[in-house]
């Protein structure tokens, strides 16, 4: 100080002013940062509820690792919030919040700060305690509900004020699921009254849930179709996502308050519900025999879905939630595609599923937009998954409804054409008996071989004039039964024509058709006939069930039918036409339980894994090794 006091070039009157001007300027400073200080929110009158969103502001935390006080010094970073809910969308920074309130009155006030987003995986509430004090308050779906400060279905902060007390609040805020920031301010009656309301919608929705899995179990007994079955399986796998994670009941009634649950489960019951829904379009739309080619690429999702579940309880939830939801956009995509092409084939049942899944899409969407910000978090936005389940859950039933009315309908067709038919073969016999004896016995013969063409016709694929798969259905059931009772093992070799949908497109379908025949002809002429059934699956795939055969012989039977069709091309009406087919083989001995459905399953995983490998192969259900390398 003595040098500067000596330096020439100052003297005290200049010195003098020096300390005037700074003097201004503080007075200066202070004044503008008064102007843009954080204002306090009086909430001596705020009534029983109070949206802290407009009276916010936020700071990005880009690497999760600022401290308190190095947020309290970046006071003019922070950010205004305009909106009643901060919406971030993903983000895999940490947030912090500011806001301040003031009690003006003349008696303390107890308030309950209210973070009403679920999937937030901490927060830390800093109440100030003065003097530059403040306590931390822990909460969030990975603090354990014991260790909350308050026993709630959402997050939620008591909050004490004294009179004529402004206090500074902080709040960090971090997750890796899509954030929003829904701060809301209540009383003890605010808070009973927003519980209140929420409990009302859940209940009515819950309510209207549960009688229709009621009435399904119900239908499910009675009628014993295993689409009940898949249909309920989506309403619980869908509902008891929404109700233990999205709405914060699980752990409100039914103490599920493990961290894991309350954030890991959710991908895992993502990809539960998307298997769950492939499997009831499947069944409900039979898209195995009207749409073989889309069905391959749903059941492809399908196992997708099942492996993402496997994994995600394996994977960090950042990692498994980011490959549930493409998927999840995938299946929504193709299901109503699904829908579209069964609409337009002349499904009705197809109607009802395209409205259910149209909705339940919207709301999705809906939410999905409110995740990634784009659209406003409220109400609606919050629960619009949950409304479009509710309604997708409705017109599915409607659905299933449709579908059993239709098959209602065709088996009294068929009921009456058979009365027809048989009212007048009695006519015809009546008529017979007025002639001779011999006249007699040629119209009775010729009734019974109308009877039998007739009866040979149900049975034939007119196409290829080999069995029909519902005779194949019925000589399978017969013959697995057979082999259970025997002991003996049973062969089922399922036949498909590589790249045939090319021939079709290229040549047209009577050469197409003229390919199948000849197809038909080598299979059937290969087999062990007549002990062997030989049938026409669908489309371009064949089936042969070979009793008392074991898989050696299977899959030389089989070797034997793709060389056949290998080694000649097929001559059609434009000339010859090369053609190749892979197959998948299923066998071995029947044990108590074993299905027509699961062996054939069996089989077609091992045809896929034929057309996997490259196509033109022949593939033993239980091993990789082939015939044809």
């Amino acid at each position: 100080m003595q040098r500067f006091i000596e330096y020439p070039a100052i003297s005290r009157h200049s010195l003098a002013a020096l300390f005037r001007l700074a003097a201004v300027l503080g007075v200066l400073l202070a004044t503008a940062s008064e102007a843009i200080a954080l204002t306090p929110v009086d909430i001596t009158g705020s009534g029983d509820t109070l949206p802290l969103g407009p009276h916010m502001e936020y700071l990005k935390d880009p690497q999760r690792n600022l401290a308190l006080a190095d947020v309290q010094a970046r006071r003019e970073d922070f950010r205004p919030n305009t909106r009643e809910v901060l919406n971030i969308g993903y983000s895999s920074a940490g947030f912090w919040v500011q806001f301040r309130l003031r009690n003006t009155g003349t008696e303390p006030l107890t308030r309950f700060l209210e973070f009403r987003s679920l999937f937030v995986d901490r927060l830390t509430l800093y109440r100030p305690l003065g003097q530059d004090q403040f306590q931390e308050m822990e909460s969030g779906r990975l603090v354990p509900p014991p260790d909350r400060p308050y026993a709630a279905r959402t997050f939620v902060f008591p909050i004490s004020l004294p009179p004529d007390t402004d206090a500074h609040y902080y709040l960090y805020v971090a997750s890796a699921d899509t954030l929003t920031i829904p701060l809301y301010l209540h009383t003890s009656e605010g808070l009973q009254h927003t519980e209140l309301i929420t409990h009302s919608w859940l209940t009515f929705f819950q309510g209207l849930i549960v009688t229709m899995t009621v009435f399904s179990l119900f239908l499910l007994a009675t009628l014993r179709d295993r689409v009940y079955g898949y249909y309920i399986g989506v309403i619980v796998i869908h509902q008891g996502m929404f109700f233990t994670l999205f709405n914060g009941l699980g752990y409100q009634y039914f103490g599920l308050e493990h961290p894991w649950w309350s954030r890991e489960a959710l991908s895992v019951l993502v990809s539960l519900a998307m298997w769950m829904i492939i499997q009831f379009t499947r069944v409900l739309l039979a898209t195995r025999e009207q749409q073989p080619h889309l069905d391959r690429l749903v059941v492809v999702i399908q196992h997708a879905a099942l492996i993402i579940a496997g994994l995600s309880l394996f994977l960090d939830y950042y990692i498994s939630i980011r490959m549930a939801n493409p998927l999840a956009s995938a299946t929504a995509l193709t299901l109503w595609l699904v829908g579209w092409n069964s609409l337009r084939k002349g499904n009705p049942a197809a109607r009802y599923f395209l409205i259910a899944w149209t909705m339940l899409i919207i709301g999705g969407l809906a939410y999905s937009l409110k995740s990634w910000g784009l659209v406003p978090s409220n109400v609606f936005t919050e629960h619009s998954w949950q409304i479009g389940a509710a309604i997708e859950a409705i017109f599915l039933s409607l659905a299933i409804a449709d579908r059993i009315n239709t098959e209602s309908r065709q088996r009294l067709r068929l009921q009456k054409e058979a009365q027809r038919a048989q009212a007048k073969a009695l006519d015809i016999q009546r008529r017979a008996n007025e002639t001779l004896e011999q006249r007699v016995q040629e119209r009775t013969e010729a009734l019974r071989e109308a009877n039998r063409k007739l009866q040979r016709l149900s049975e034939t694929d007119q196409l290829t004039n080999i069995s029909n798969r519902r005779s194949l259905e019925r000589y399978l059931q017969h013959a697995v039964e057979r082999a259970l009772v025997d002991g003996q093992s049973i062969a089922i070799v399922l036949v498909d024509v590589d790249h045939f949908k090319p021939v079709n497109d290229t040549h047209g379908h009577q050469v197409g058709d003229d390919c199948l025949q000849v197809v038909a002809e080598r299979i059937q002429t290969n087999a062990r006939w007549p002990a062997d059934m030989v049938a026409r699956y669908g489309g371009e795939e064949f089936c042969v069930v070979l009793p008392a055969t074991d898989g050696a012989t299977a899959t030389e039977i089989g070797e034997r039918i793709r060389q056949c069709i290998e080694r000649e091309p097929i001559p059609t009406r434009i000339g010859p036409v090369p053609l190749t087919a892979s197959m998948g083989i299923f066998a071995g001995t029947p044990a108590k339980g074993d299905t027509v459905e699961n062996m054939l399953l069996r089989a077609d995983q091992a045809l896929y894994h034929s057309k996997q490998k490259g196509r033109n192969r022949v593939t033993l259900y239980g091993t990789s090794v082939t015939l044809n390398n």
